[in-house]
Order: C-alpha cells, then structure tokens, then sequence
C-alpha cells in the first residue's frame, strides 16, 4: 500500500513538471512568436528622397527570377527621370498601351479596364477545387497597392471587404498576416515597418519585379538596395527561375486554402486565391499551386497566408471568403485615392 501510494505520488510529480514545461514553452512561443514586446523602428521610406536621387538595381545574387528592369517610359521625358519619377508616370503604359482605355472605366461580370488598370477575373471549378484568378495589368507599379487593417502598421485586424471597400479596391486578396508574428519584414507602398527576417521573402521592387529571397539567404542590410514597393514574410517561394517547384520551405505542403502572388514580367502579375477543406473544394497542395503559376506563364510567385486568412474581393464584392477571418492586412488593386 506504502509503495503504490509512493508511486502515485511521483506520477503526479512528473505530471505536474511536464505540464510546467509545457506551459513555459507555450509562453515562449507566446511571447517570441505572436506577441511582440519590442519596439518597432521608425518607418523609413525606400523610395529615393528626391527627384535627382536614383536607387540601385536590385543584387542579381539574390533573386529567384531573371534579371531586367523591365519597363518601357512613355516618352523621353519620363525615361530621363529617376526611378522615384517613373514609380508615379506610367512605367508600363506604352508596353501595354492596349490593355487600357483612354479614361473611361468598362466594367463586366469579369473584367475591369480604365486608363491606368486592366484585369480579367476567372473563377474556376476543376478536380474538386474551386479557386480565383485575377489576370492584372497595371499602367504604373502606385497602382499595385497594400493596406494595414485598421488603416494602420499592427493597429488591428479587420474583415477584408471592410478594408477594401474602404479603399476602393478593384481586386483584394489577403496578405501575410504579418501581426501574427513578431518577425518577419514588412514594406508596404514603399515604407520599411520592419526588417527581421522570417521564412521566404517575397519582393516587388521598385522596377515592378517580383523577387523571391529564401530564408537561408535572406540579408536586411541589402534590402535599400532594392528600393523593395512592397514585401512580405511568408512564403514559400512558388517558382525557380520560372520552373516548377517540388520541394517547398513549408510545413503546410498538403491541400489546403492558399492566398498568392506572380509576376510575368514587371507591370502584368496574377492574384490567385484557392478555396480549400470543404466538401466542395479540396484546396490545392504547394506543388499544384507552383504548377498553376507556371501555367499563367509567371516567372515569379509568392505563396501569401491561406488557411482561414484567404479571401478574394472582386469589383465591390466578395467573391470568395468562406473563413471570414479578419486579416492584418491585403494587397490590391485600386485606382488613385
């Protein structure tokens, strides 16, 4: 009786440990992974200060997709600017001069065309997935556009359609979900909120490309060089120099909701948003999603957060949100504000 009791008494001494050590590891996951107690630095822009200012290429080292700058001025006067001149005057508007009108806005069920934005939405049901595509066309990179939930960097969350309705979206689909986390770069309309590094890297820089870094060899003291639109912290990288991928840095490779982003040359880039976990919609795994990409013909692509996140707003309304779970923040596609 004396030995079982004994041995009741260390089995709720080692129960009582593990649960201690599995409470101090979930704090600090709490604390290292979600909560951030660290301040912040202050915003920075990393677009060029003045008009004389000219930013650097992009490294060549540490892009997943060919190099170029790949932009056509409009006229002499343009190409004479600098980069911070041809982010606002048309950089891609002679290059698809017929995807736009010459100021009118045409809307359809499926399509959207005025003078600076042109995109075709596809909404697709194959292979018991259901999933959006937006075919995007941009006059000039000002147009391809982020938002924070709560119209502020790690203010609030907030439902997607909110957000895009407030800023006039013409297509939406979540971003990163970047306050979920304490690291992970974000850089939004050109505006450097953080620079810690956390999984891939994806990067629209200032010449409309979209550059995907690996987490391996990622390095924040190159990141001005990029004069990097936008960036976020997520990933996996979809596509290798433009070629299918079959081994993701990711642990959630199976079928599942996706959010993502690609680039067929600077200017032109796809938003592509999976249903997924339902009876109607399987969700697509990562190697289908690099494959989809690489059908679309893009040379770069961005896997952004998915899961309940992933939504798509399409012409003043949702087209697809079946989590509906408030978002930190979206990448869109508007017209000037």
């Amino acid at each position: 009786m004396v030995i079982q009791i004994k041995k009741q008494k260390v089995s709720t001494l080692i129960l009582i440990d593990l649960l201690c050590i599995c409470f101090g590891f979930g704090l600090f996951c709490l604390f290292h992974f979600v909560f951030d107690l660290s301040e912040d630095p202050e915003p920075v822009s990393l677009l060029a200060a003045d008009s004389s200012a000219t930013l650097p290429d992009p490294d060549p080292d540490l892009s997943g997709s060919p190099a170029g700058d790949g932009s056509t001025p409009e006229n002499e006067a343009e190409s004479s600017g600098s980069e911070t001149d041809r982010t606002v005057s048309g950089m891609f508007g002679q290059q698809f001069a017929d995807k736009f009108t010459d100021g009118e806005i045409i809307r359809t069920e499926d399509t959207y065309r005025s003078r600076n934005i042109s995109v075709s939405v596809s909404h697709i049901t194959e292979n018991g997935i259901i999933y959006n595509i937006a075919d995007i066309y941009i006059r000039d990179l000002k147009y391809l556009k982020t938002a924070f939930g709560g119209d502020g960097f790690k203010k609030s969350t907030e439902m997607l359609a909110d957000i895009a309705e407030r800023h006039g979206a013409v297509v939406a689909i979540s971003g990163d979900h970047y306050g979920a986390r304490a690291k992970g770069v974000v850089i939004r309309n050109g505006i450097l909120y953080r620079n810690t590094g956390f999984e891939d890297i994806g990067i629209i820089t200032n010449k409309g490309e979209l550059i995907t870094v690996p987490a391996s060899e990622y390095n924040p003291d190159a990141l001005a060089g990029y004069g990097a639109w936008q960036a976020w912290c997520f990933g996996p990288e979809l596509l290798d120099s433009g070629n299918v991928k079959t081994s993701f840095n990711s642990n959630v490779k199976r079928a599942n909701p996706r959010s993502a982003i690609g680039c067929v040359e600077p200017g032109h880039y796809y938003f592509v948003e999976v249903d997924g976990r339902t009876a109607a919609s399987a969700g697509m795994t990562m190697e289908q999603l690099s494959n989809l990409f690489y059908d679309l013909g893009c040379v770069s692509a961005y896997n952004l957060d998915g899961g309940q996140t992933s939504g798509f707003w399409w012409n003043g309304s949702l087209l697809s949100y079946p989590y509906g779970r408030p978002v930190w923040d979206m990448i869109y596609i508007g017209e000037d504000e």
